[in-house]
């Protein structure tokens, strides 16, 4: 299925009214995040010299994460602003930016490839499948400026706060996931094959 933002509030929501503690926060908020970026689909355009010809072909498929990575930098930072008198608003959006994209890096995209290979003449092309595996690279400002902007909206909040949390949250990741850049390297019959694409969707 593709990405649904309103499952990513949902789930945020619900966080944030279970949550009892800063490590429920770290905890909760990673792992929201990570089965969202889950759920997305993931496709690429696929070219190279495999083995049975010069290759062209696309890729369907999905990344997974460790929400662990996320939930750490996030644990580091909400005990970093228990000391703090000032600044907070600005670490908690800079360290939130980045657990989530550190959490994406160290991620595994996995795409199915299918195509076809065109061998030299005069043999004719022949159809080629695989698996790819890769990387997503994103921009975490994407979720940073959001965050450092909708944090001091909500000191001025009597109520709601969570619930508007949420949605800029899952609206800048969001945005985010759809504009990351994916790329992915061939096994198997579609080794030598490189994919890119554009995005979690």
């Amino acid at each position: 299925m593709s990405l649904k933002q309103s499952d990513l509030e949902d789930d945020l929501k619900e966080a944030f009214a279970t949550m009892q503690n800063d490590a429920d926060f770290a905890r909760l908020v990673s792992v929201a995040v990570a089965r969202y970026a889950e759920s997305g689909d993931i496709t690429t355009t696929d070219a190279g010299q495999v083995s049975a010809g010069t290759f062209s072909g696309n890729g369907e498929g999905k990344i997974s994460v460790d929400s662990s990575v996320c939930e750490g930098i996030l644990v580091s930072a909400t005990d970093s602003m228990k000391s703090m008198t000032s600044g907070g608003d600005a670490l908690l959006a800079g360290q939130l930016a980045a657990g989530i994209d550190a959490m994406m890096a160290a991620g595994t995209v996995t795409t199915e490839v299918s195509g076809t290979a065109t061998p030299p003449p005069p043999a004719s092309p022949v159809p080629v499948s695989g698996t790819a595996t890769g990387t997503f690279t994103g921009n975490p400002a994407l979720i940073q400026g959001v965050m450092a902007g909708a944090f001091p909206v909500m000191v001025g909040m009597v109520e709601g706060g969570n619930d508007f949390f949420a949605v800029q949250l899952a609206t800048c990741v969001t945005s985010y996931l759809n504009a990351g850049i994916i790329s992915t390297n061939g096994t198997g019959a579609v080794a030598g094959s490189v994919g890119s694409g554009t995005g979690i969707m």
